[in-house]
């Protein structure tokens, strides 16, 4: 198969390239969106190809935290419109090449790994699962105790708080435990007290995700279970 070069622009300036993620070559012209700053750009070899943006200064970002955020939540935007219209290799934030030829060179020695990658996760959609804890609400000690009762009083408080947060997490522990059954590619995620995130990768379209998230809030009362629209599979690839 011809080397798809021809789908760099002319313009293309020299110096680091900054990508967004690997996708198959398209056999239609694809609609690319704006990148940080500039239109992004294909670069294919053979049958794999890169989202590419050029001129993207990373360094002069990371000195101004408002323009990183953006650059941030710009990188996403782009990776999440191309997910719309053709399966892909999500890239992390920063990743760049020193130059055109190393970014050719790479596709062509990994592109075997890439399409194989690519074909794997073709039909295939992220979903991030947040669980939050809802607030333990127990009632205030009761006013006008003094000496031993008010020590009783606020020691059986405490005692009914760990009681409930004890009941929480043991509905933490059940609702994963049959997450994990029910699905193979899930992983759980570092998170702040208080919170799980599970990410569950699944075939586009499927349904039964939904209908498995009314029987988890069903055995987790204590908990808002939160489930997002398919993403690109950024913790997958």
């Amino acid at each position: 198969m011809q080397k798809a070069f021809d789908t760099v622009s002319p313009e293309l300036t020299p110096g680091p390239i900054y990508l967004y993620s690997i996708c198959p070559r398209p056999q239609q012209p694809l609609t690319l969106p704006l990148g940080l700053a500039e239109p992004t750009q294909l670069i294919a070899v053979d049958d794999v190809a890169a989202v590419v943006e050029t001129g993207v200064d990373l360094e002069t970002l990371q000195t101004d935290e408002p323009r990183l955020l953006n650059a941030v939540l710009s990188h996403d935007r782009v990776i999440c419109e191309l997910f719309q219209t053709t399966p892909l290799l999500p890239l992390r934030f920063g990743t760049q090449i020193a130059s055109l030829d190393h970014l050719k060179a790479h596709l062509a020695t990994q592109g075997a790994d890439y399409a194989a990658k690519l074909e794997a996760l073709a039909q295939k959609a992220e979903y991030q699962l947040k669980l939050m804890a809802q607030p333990v609400e127990l009632p205030p000690v009761a006013a006008g105790l003094t000496g031993r009762d008010y020590f009783l009083a606020k020691k059986q408080r405490l005692e009914d708080q760990a009681t409930s947060q004890a009941q929480q997490q043991a509905e933490l522990s059940q609702v994963l435990d049959h997450i994990y059954s029910a699905y193979s590619d899930c992983l759980e995620a570092e998170s702040p007290a208080g919170e799980a995130r599970v990410y569950i990768l699944v075939d586009r379209g499927d349904e039964t995700l939904w209908q498995r998230l009314e029987e988890w809030r069903s055995q987790a009362p204590h908990w808002n279970l939160v489930l997002s629209e398919p993403l690109p599979p950024y913790h997958f690839v």
